[in-house]
């Protein structure tokens, strides 16, 4: 079986992780496994992403509207990069 590692996890969601595998009493990468095969979960997040959806693009309109002059993001990063 494949083997991965993941760096830099953020200290929150280690420790959620870790609190969650304690409460479902599995190992570290047991509660892993679980969460990244759990369809349902899956479902349920595509779900909420799909209803939140909407404001963002509402949200972005109103930015557009607000500063229709403003600068590409990836144009900005691509300069910052070209400057080092």
């Amino acid at each position: 079986m494949p083997n991965l590692t993941v760096r830099r996890i953020p200290e929150n969601v280690y420790k959620r992780l870790k609190a969650s595998a304690r409460t479902n009493n599995r190992s570290l990468n047991a509660e892993i496994l679980a969460v990244l095969t759990d369809e349902d979960a899956w479902k349920l997040r595509r779900l909420r992403i799909a209803a939140v959806l909407p404001e963002l693009v509402k949200a972005r309109a109103e930015l557009a509207r607000k500063y229709p002059n403003a600068p590409d993001s990836a144009e900005l990063i691509r300069e910052d990069r070209d400057s080092r």
